[in-house]
């Protein structure tokens, strides 16, 4: 047997492997448990879609959208941070549609965003009402609150 080549030298490795697998599981468990969740809406093309924004720690975070109408959209952004009270989301939707946003946060967990031209804006931590002043409808219709939602006329 080698000098090198012991078992416990395995051991100690795997062990080792094992420690820094959990370590990252745990840092993301707690980047979790003290992301703040603040509901969404937005507008794409003719849809609302409403959601949650994770805003984490490390000021990144994650936007969750979905449309209740048929056929269904959904699309998910990783956000991040470009300044003190600013910064982009990258979406991606099941139809195909990917989008660079750029956000203004109003307050810790609130915010809106568009992108610089097109059919594409949201809204983070407002509820409906707010909301509409920094939605932009498509040309020729109107945003209408109804209930705790939005839709389109």
């Amino acid at each position: 047997m080698k000098p090198n080549s012991s078992p416990t030298r395995y051991v100690l490795l795997l062990a080792g492997a094992l420690l820094l697998g959990g370590c990252a599981a745990v840092n993301d468990l707690t980047m979790r448990a003290q992301a703040s969740s603040a509901p969404a809406l937005a507008v794409i093309g003719e849809r609302v879609l409403s959601g949650e924004m994770l805003i984490y720690t490390d000021r990144s975070g994650k936007l969750q959208l979905r449309s209740e109408g048929e056929p269904a959209l959904s699309c998910m952004g990783a956000l991040r941070y470009t300044a003190t009270a600013s910064g982009t989301v990258t979406l991606s939707c099941s139809d195909g549609t990917q989008a660079q946003l750029r956000f203004t946060a109003l307050g810790e967990t609130s915010g809106y965003g568009s992108t610089p031209v097109g059919p594409i804006s949201f809204t983070y931590g407002l509820e409906p009402e707010p909301a509409r002043a920094w939605l932009t409808p498509p040309p020729g219709k109107r945003l209408v609150v109804s209930g705790d939602s939005l839709r389109i006329e």
